[in-house]
């Protein structure tokens, strides 16, 4: 057997060339298999954030200083809530964010005169809440707007409070800035609410789909009995106003099941502080993938011919410290640089690897033994049988 080292040779790059093979295989078995569906939605439902955010977390979760929750769960009538948001009001927030939908107009004339004096009372700016609905695939727009009875009495900032979802009962980890309505931009709730609160003007821009950041970060939540109680707390601060604890309005995030309040109040923050997480490009993913493959693939041939009696402990080692390290260096990377790793390509490969390598080397013995092509003559995977 040559005692070379032989770290550039082809047989490696074939072995990289097999996994590359055997994972688009068990892609499109797992695709195309319904016995599979539940290995494809697994993979669909796991993201790397999802790692980093509990990596991130600590037993010492500050309270944000920016965001304010205000929980009415209790509340039906709308005088009542009404009397509430003159209670913020006088709190002197800098933006009220009210994550409710006032349906129909109702035969209680005396609330709705109650809580729409609130809302013409105010000083600050109020954003309501809104549902976009029916959605033309042709235009790429949304036909219907439903929002609050006393939308067209007034000059009234409405903004959408849907959620960006894969699929009904998936992980919600994005949010939007904006959506077509009937053709026209129409913006979300999270967005207009903070863009109001740093003193911006919410516009379309280029990267719509943005990421909710879900740090160590959580928010203060109050009751509304307790409004005048915590008057300081609310005073220049966003307040919005919702119900926390309806299980109604509860939705699957990285961190478990979340209120849709608590998860506009993350997509709010994860504008304020500019947390626009940059994703890498699936070319670099799949390249970074490759030279991973090639160097595990050497590192593969040569241990067992070097330790022979402990190449199995060696080999397991190596996997987990690379796995490790390419977490590690990931995190680092989203916390720190706000650049998402993407992981998939890498992870994978390295787990396939020790599969497609034995696979490769068969194949290879095969195909000389039995063809006789040149290009195998000198592979090194049949310098054995040359011994």
């Amino acid at each position: 057997m040559k005692k070379d080292w032989k770290f550039w040779h082809w047989d490696h790059v074939g072995v990289c060339l097999t996994t590359a093979l055997l994972a688009a295989v068990i892609g499109l078995v797992s695709v195309n298999l319904s016995m599979f569906n539940p290995v494809e939605q697994a993979f669909e439902n796991f993201h790397m954030t999802d790692v980093y955010y509990e990596m991130s977390r600590s037993e010492d979760i500050e309270l944000n200083n920016d965001i304010v929750m205000v929980d009415m769960v209790e509340l039906r009538d709308r005088g009542e809530i009404g009397q509430v948001i003159q209670q913020i009001n006088k709190c002197h927030p800098r933006v009220l964010s009210v994550d409710l939908l006032f349906y129909k107009e109702g035969d209680d004339v005396l609330a709705n005169a109650v809580l729409m004096g609130a809302i013409d009372e105010a000083e600050e700016p109020i954003v309501f809440s809104s549902k976009l609905v029916d959605y033309d695939e042709e235009t790429n727009s949304f036909e219907t707007l439903i929002s609050s009875f006393f939308a067209p009495m007034g000059d009234y900032t409405f903004a959408y409070g849907n959620v960006k979802q894969d699929h009904e009962g998936g992980i919600i980890r994005e949010y939007t800035l904006s959506q077509k309505l009937q053709g026209e931009p129409m913006y979300s709730l999270a967005y207009h609410t903070a863009c109001l609160y740093m003193g911006e003007n919410p516009h379309e821009q280029e990267i719509n789909d943005r990421l909710i950041v879900f740090g160590d970060t959580d928010f203060p939540v109050i009751n509304f009995k307790d409004v005048k109680k915590h008057a300081n707390l609310l005073n220049d601060k966003i307040v919005l106003l919702g119900t926390f604890s309806n299980e109604e309005d509860a939705h699957f995030t990285p961190l478990g099941k979340m209120p849709g309040m608590k998860l506009q109040a993350y997509s709010m923050l994860s504008y304020i502080q500019n947390r626009n997480i940059k994703d890498m490009p699936v070319w670099l993913s799949i390249l970074i993938a490759f030279i991973l493959c090639y160097f595990s693939s050497w590192i593969n041939y040569w241990v067992p011919r070097l330790w022979p009696k402990v190449d199995s402990y060696i080999i397991s080692a190596y996997y987990f410290l690379l796995a490790a390290l390419l977490v590690w260096v990931s995190f680092l990377s989203f916390m720190y640089l706000k650049y998402n790793v993407n992981l998939l390509y890498p992870l994978a490969g390295i787990a396939l690897i020790e599969t497609a390598r034995p696979l490769y080397e068969d194949s290879a013995r095969i195909i000389y033994n039995k063809w006789h092509w040149r290009i195998f003559k000198n592979s090194i995977y049949l310098e054995d049988d040359d011994d």
